[in-house]
């Protein structure tokens, strides 16, 4: 398993029937993105709680360090002189692929893209079905309970 499949990880979570009829705070949010880096890594969510009638959640949690992490495989090992350094690495690009490593660079800047789509200036943070936003949580169970708090308090559900 390469190193930025174990940084940029996309999974589908909950498979239960999708019924939507209207949104209401029970709901789990259809989309979590949840942007992060190595120092601050997200626990997982504990979906053992959630009732069966509740949505699909689709969770992507995205690391900023993807990038400095493809830098370093690329530079592992290179000599101090420039021209045998270039050459080096451009062998590097030939055996992983030069498709293979666009695809990997395009992953590895999908947050820093996602953070500047949204506007966003710190992370962590988590995104709930690309509107709402929570920052310095890493604990997504915490985090789902916390958003869904605040749309009962929103819709005027109370405590």
């Amino acid at each position: 398993m390469s190193k930025l499949k174990i940084f940029v990880v996309s999974a589908a979570i909950v498979l239960v029937e999708l019924t939507i009829s209207s949104a209401s705070a029970d709901d789990l949010p259809l989309s979590i993105i949840a942007i992060t880096s190595n120092q601050r890594p997200f626990q997982p969510a504990d979906w053992n709680n959630t009732s069966p009638s509740e949505n699909n959640s689709e969770i992507t949690i995205l690391s900023l360090d993807a990038v400095q992490s493809i830098q370093e495989q690329l530079s592992e090992g290179l000599p101090n002189d420039e021209t045998l350094a270039r050459a080096l690495v451009q062998q590097k690009i030939a055996e992983l692929g030069r498709s293979k490593l666009e695809d990997e660079l395009r992953a590895a800047y999908l947050p820093l893209g996602t953070m500047m789509a949204y506007g966003l200036d710190r992370y962590p943070v988590i995104i709930f079905d690309k509107r709402e936003v929570i920052y310095g949580m890493t604990d997504l169970s915490l985090a789902i309970n916390r958003h869904r708090q605040w749309l009962k308090d929103k819709n005027g559900g109370g405590n």
